[in-house]
């Protein structure tokens, strides 16, 4: 089928679990193309059987929005999926950690912080703390 959408790609071995409730299978694994945590939940598959492992496994679809037809392939077979709906979970942690500034406060600083947090602990350090920084004017 050449008019198929890929979806999701698994490297290596899928895994799928039966579930219960409003999802009937999750299909997991790592993303094929990032080497990243890959989760696909299918909802109203209650006639589906699949094996526990689908090696090389892809979710491709065809159609219109509100009228698609979802296709499971793996191991040169395919498996037509009569779902409800169709969730794909990526984990977005590295990218969302790739995304945010490297700041770094000098060891000083860290040791500073280090330092008042441990004292805070000592009873009645709190109390020396803030009689100490009225007295600075603070």
């Amino acid at each position: 089928m050449n008019d198929t959408r890929l979806v999701a790609a698994f490297r290596g071995a899928a895994h799928c679990r039966r579930e219960s409730g409003a999802v009937q299978w999750c299909i997991s694994g790592l993303d094929r193309d990032q080497g990243t945590r890959l989760e696909v939940l299918l909802s109203g598959a209650t006639g589906l059987q699949l094996p526990p492992e689908l090696p090389g496994a892809e979710l491709r679809v065809r159609g219109e929005p509100g009228h698609e037809a979802w296709e499971l392939r793996a191991n040169g077979a395919a498996y037509p999926l009569a779902v409800r709906a169709v969730q794909v979970h990526r984990d977005a942690g590295a990218a969302f950690a790739a995304a945010l500034p490297k700041v770094s406060a000098p060891w000083s600083t860290r040791a500073g912080w280090w330092l008042l947090l441990w004292l805070l602990r000592l009873p009645g350090m709190a109390r020396l703390l803030h009689r100490f920084r009225s007295r600075m004017g603070g």
